[in-house]
């Protein structure tokens, strides 16, 4: 007899969000901040706020005070555990940089003893084609996923020469880039590696354009991931490596200020390039400065949540459904 580590649990969890080549660090791409999660993970040409740095750094440049965010979250029927940490420090001419962590932690994995002699596959637990494991554990494991992102960024303002018939109009473009530190762990072994992403903003205000007061911002941002392919090495005696590929996220944005109710209303739509181009699509109105309501679809699945903005607090909430398990996110971002 030996003692072997196995659960359904983990089957589940790899195949969602597994740990296979294809897979790989797939945990990154759960989201943080309930305002862009209940808009359907729409985010690339949002600026304005510390979570930038995970959807797209470019638009840290776009904040000129201090923020600090959080958000805690149980996912998937409680399965998942999700944690982020993120603060945002703008700098002179017109610069910022941001660190940010996110953790991903599957807790109390049970381990089991198993015969050698009659192995008994994955595949046939999962199809109900063995007996049921009715023995208590001999132990428990974990497993988890963390990753830190130390961010730059920085705006250029520039004014578009329209010809001597028109006018000049402002527009100011953003750059940023994340280095990132990935670390997983599965029970005793461990794999890390070092991501770098770019990011990329421009904001064109049409009413410079045709001269009136309630026109709109339109937005379009890309932020490139993993350009070099990221490598996570893992501390077995292969040295076995799982690399995330590369993702272009390409991302517009516009928002129409509604005077007559004295609110705002923003439409975002991003697209991925991986996973045979994943949607994602999400409205937001931002009733007097102070509440604001959401909706969208995260590669189809349905989202909604809502937010308030009350002195130095914005609190977010957000509804995702899912195969797995719907899940529930609060968020807290605090602006000094």
């Amino acid at each position: 007899m030996v003692i072997r580590s196995f659960i359904v649990l983990i089957v589940l969890l790899q195949m969602a969000f597994g740990q296979t080549a294809k897979y790989a660090g797939s945990f990154l791409e759960l989201g943080v901040g309930a305002r862009a999660l209940a808009m359907g993970g729409a985010s690339v040409a949002n600026s304005g706020d510390v979570t930038s740095a995970f959807w797209n750094p470019a638009g840290l440049a776009m904040v000129n005070r201090f923020q600090a965010g959080s958000m805690y979250a149980d996912l998937f029927n409680k399965l998942e555990q999700q944690s982020y940490v993120g603060a945002l420090i703008p700098l002179m001419k017109n610069a910022a940089i941001s660190v940010s962590w996110v953790r991903l932690s599957v807790d109390e994995i049970p381990r089991y003893e198993f015969d050698e002699d009659n192995p008994v596959t994955a595949y046939q637990r999962l199809h109900g084609q063995a007996e049921q494991l009715t023995s208590q554990p001999v132990d428990f494991f974990s497993n988890q996923n963390d990753v830190f992102i130390f961010s730059f960024a920085r705006s250029v303002p520039y004014k578009l020469d329209l010809g001597w018939q028109y006018f000049e109009v402002p527009i100011k473009f953003g750059f940023g880039v994340n280095v990132k530190y990935i670390r997983q762990q599965i029970d005793k072994n461990s794999g890390s590696g070092i991501g770098i992403d770019f990011g990329f903003l421009t904001g064109l205000n049409l009413s410079d354009i045709f001269n009136g007061p309630n026109y709109g911002m339109l937005t379009f941002g890309l932020n490139a991931q993993d350009l070099t392919e990221t490598r996570i090495i893992w501390d077995t005696d292969t040295k076995h490596a799982d690399y995330i590929h590369r993702n272009f996220k390409y991302g517009v944005a516009y928002s129409q200020p509604l005077p007559f109710i004295k609110s705002v209303f923003t439409f975002n739509y991003d697209v991925d390039s991986k996973y045979n181009g994943n949607t994602h699509l999400g409205g937001e109105l931002f009733i007097r400065s102070l509440l604001a309501l959401r909706i969208g679809l995260n590669a189809g699945h349905f989202t909604t949540g809502a937010g308030i903005a009350m002195w130095k607090f914005r609190v977010n909430y957000a509804y995702q459904s899912h195969d797995l398990g719907n899940s529930h996110r609060v968020s807290i971002i605090l602006v000094f």
